[in-house]
């Protein structure tokens, strides 16, 4: 693989705006097919996508909180890549309430770094591929952060956001009344990228019979065959893991 002059200077530019220390890692315990390993075995081209958690207590040690940040507390194999290809293979867990996902070179290794929020770089953990893009919220407003592809067609990509929101309890205020604790709430939303040449413009995706039909109006004969395979199927369009099934189906069409 060649080695890119302006990465560097990238590396620069993404730690500068961070709030989180960096430091570099070693990378001996990787497995890094599109990657050049130094004489130590170390793997310096995977270094300018991560940073060092440090001075970074979690909420949950501050104050106690029901349920996890994470979709899955324990660490799992995922694959990481750039621009130029596969760049290594390490464990990650995805935390949903700062929205980035932490990385260990191994399951006892007790560093934990995370992955810069860029967009040229991306992983592939538990067969989903997760990518850090611009998009614009339920109100129109232009957000970035890591969105999960569910179905990726021709000429539109299915992205499901997954976070977790914290919840402030409530105390009760008379005997009748039961305490409320603070906890972590799943939330998942779905967005859809239209795809322009090499242009992308992520929209809030509303879960509904009415809007996913609608993207399939202009081919009627795949209008025909989604709306038997819903009504055989008995899919709740309101649901995000139905209406990826449909989008996933019409590839097959």
């Amino acid at each position: 693989m060649k080695r890119v002059n302006g990465k560097v200077y990238l590396l620069s530019l993404a730690l500068a705006v961070s709030t989180i220390s960096t430091a570099q890692l070693g990378a001996s315990n990787f497995s890094a097919s599109n990657a050049d390993l130094d004489a130590s075995g170390r793997n310096p081209r995977l270094d300018f996508a991560f940073q060092q958690v440090r001075n970074q207590k979690p909420i949950e040690k501050k104050i106690k909180i029901q349920g996890s940040a994470y979709f899955h507390e324990d660490y799992r194999k995922a694959s990481i890549y750039s621009g130029d290809g596969i760049e290594g293979v390490l464990f990650l867990r995805y935390d949903g309430f700062r929205d980035q996902f932490e990385i260990k070179p191994t399951t006892n290794n007790e560093e934990t770094q995370v992955l810069l929020p860029r967009e040229d770089i991306y992983c592939v953990l538990d067969g989903k591929t997760a990518k850090f893009k611009s998009y614009n919220d339920k109100k129109g407003k232009f957000k970035q952060g890591y969105l999960f592809i569910l179905a990726d067609l021709e000429d539109m990509i299915l992205y499901e956001r997954q976070t977790k929101l914290f919840k402030e309890g409530k105390e009760a205020r008379t005997s009748l009344e039961l305490n409320v604790p603070n906890r972590f709430v799943e939330s998942r939303q779905l967005f859809l990228g239209k795809k322009n040449g090499d242009e992308e413009e992520i929209q809030f995706f509303k879960t509904s019979k009415k809007e996913v039909y609608a993207l399939f109006d202009n081919e009627p004969e795949a209008s025909k065959k989604i709306k038997q395979f819903v009504s055989k199927n008995r899919l709740n369009l309101k649901e995000t893991a139905d209406v990826a099934k449909v989008f996933r189906y019409y590839n097959t069409l």
